[in-house]
């Protein structure tokens, strides 16, 4: 269409400057003027509408225009025909749809691209798909170059593409049309924090705690999830070995005076949200110290906590950060990932699916908050993957949270305190957050001192402890069991 609606606008042109080239003796003939004038109207908003934007159309329209001016004044020029008027129109037509095209260019934000995650087959190169990129005015580079073809064919086998937001979808139904070379392609969405939840603030449990934590007798979370049993067991027991906690996030404080000791140098040491500093502080802050809360972690001997940054500041990453540092996380040797974020979608994302599988088949034990709907989780990523711990949130009084989505169509429901919880923030602060991403760290953490005891758990394993000594309450069969600490570590011990 682009092609036939400049050839039309340039036949326009041609047509009236034949007319006017026409002895006078001859006279004007009315019909042609209007039917060029008809062609060129025809032709110049075909060409803009076929622009991958309105101004992309309306330079192409100015550009076929001058070169139809120019064209005419050559047939004038031929016919001893003054072609003055139409070569200065030309020339200053065609310097308009440059002015334009720079205008446009300068004034598109840096931001207006869009990124594809496009996984090949085992067999196939990126460099087969450079004809079609380079029409689409796309780059290239690989998703996660960590990962060997012998480690994972797919996660190998994926390229981040960045193309012009104007071109994305067509590129897109490009390469999906491309069956013998490309197997998925995937809109690297956004995904991150959902929106914080206020609760209205809960009276503390009175003094139960084992723990000399100063905050410990407010962390209501504790008395009725077997927290204060754990401890009391904890006290004389001695890991197998340190279990080690990745908190997939907004990074982490690790210098906060409560976490210091449990920390281990990693990836995102630092945080400008407060998001993953507070799901650190629930699955793994030192605990007995004197200082700050209390989390399972007693005296810091079971679990270390390390930080992962798939989010930004803003709470906001990509599928293919977080799926980056699933990844990461795995290669460091990690024992659990906590991931307190999530999104929606009908079809689970191929490439955190992938990631996700990566990690389980190295024996890495998954938990994932299963999100703040108050809707069911069946399409919440990444907790509706095959595999991963789903945890939803309950009130000190057991009862699902207002604001909490329903895990009984996963493959793995639980549910853990998620309503005005106890921990830290960046700078040596304290603060209270209510979520399911405060309820999935503290699974995360009763997993951790559980593999800490038992090194060789399995996630499965994980996860029938969890469940066959849960706590059934009144939501249960929307939310599965609420943890109980004290008795999963007693069953470990058994």
């Amino acid at each position: 269409m682009p092609l036939a609606a400049s050839a039309l606008i340039v036949l326009a042109l041609l047509l009236l400057a034949w007319d006017a080239s026409r002895p006078h003796r001859a006279g004007r003939d009315a019909r042609i003027a209007v039917f060029a004038v008809v062609l060129l109207l025809v032709g110049g908003s075909l060409r803009v509408a076929a622009g991958p934007t309105f101004l992309d159309g309306v330079v192409a329209a100015l550009a076929s225009l001058g070169v139809g001016l120019l064209a005419a004044s050559l047939v004038l020029a031929l016919r001893r025909t003054s072609p003055r008027s139409f070569f200065i129109l030309g020339i200053l037509v065609l310097a308009l749809a440059g002015a334009l095209r720079t205008a446009g260019a300068l004034l598109q934000p840096r931001t207006a691209t869009h990124t594809l995650l496009v996984e090949l087959g085992p067999d196939d190169r990126i460099e087969e798909l450079a004809p079609l990129l380079d029409r689409h005015g796309a780059r290239y580079e690989r998703a996660f170059p960590t990962v060997t073809r012998a480690m994972d064919i797919d996660l190998a086998q994926v390229y981040l593409v960045y193309v012009p937001a104007r071109s994305a979808e067509a590129l897109a139904a490009a390469l999906r049309a491309d069956r013998e070379n490309v197997d998925d392609v995937t809109i690297n969405r956004s995904i991150g924090l959902e929106p914080p939840v206020l609760v209205p603030a809960a009276e503390p449990a009175p003094g139960l705690a084992q723990a000399n934590d100063p905050l410990a007798a407010e962390q209501w979370a504790l008395a009725m999830s077997g927290g204060h049993a754990a401890h009391a067991l904890l006290q004389d027991l001695h890991p197998a070995r340190k279990a080690r906690i990745a908190i997939i996030d907004t990074g982490v404080d690790g210098a906060h005076e409560d976490l210091a000791a449990t920390f281990r140098d990693s990836p995102a040491r630092t945080d400008r949200h407060g998001h993953g500093t507070h799901c650190a502080g629930i699955a793994g802050a030192a605990t007995n110290n004197g200082l700050g809360m209390a989390s399972l972690n007693w005296e810091g001997r079971f679990v270390e906590v390390t930080g992962y940054g798939a989010l930004d500041a803003t709470g906001l990453g990509t599928l293919e950060s977080v799926a980056q540092a699933i990844i990461d996380a795995t290669q460091d040797a990690t024992d659990v990932i906590s991931l307190s974020l999530g999104d929606y979608a009908p079809v689970p994302p191929k490439v955190l699916a992938d990631a996700v599988d990566f990690a389980r088949e190295r024996g890495v034990i998954l938990v994932a908050s299963a999100g703040n709907g108050n809707r069911d989780a069946w399409n919440h990523v990444p907790s509706n993957l095959e595999g991963v711990i789903a945890v939803a949130a309950v009130d000190a009084q057991g009862r699902k949270a207002p604001f909490s989505n329903t895990t009984a169509r996963l493959s793995r429901p639980i549910a853990a305190p998620g309503v005005n919880i106890v921990s830290l923030a960046p700078a040596n602060g304290y603060a209270t957050m209510s979520g399911t991403s405060m309820a999935a760290p503290f699974v995360s953490g009763l997993i951790g001192v559980l593999r800490a005891l038992a090194p060789d758990l399995s996630a499965e394993d994980a996860y029938t402890i969890l469940h066959e000594t849960g706590l059934v309450v009144e939501d249960t069969d929307r939310i599965g069991r609420v943890v109980d600490a004290g008795a999963a570590i007693r069953a470990v011990l058994d």
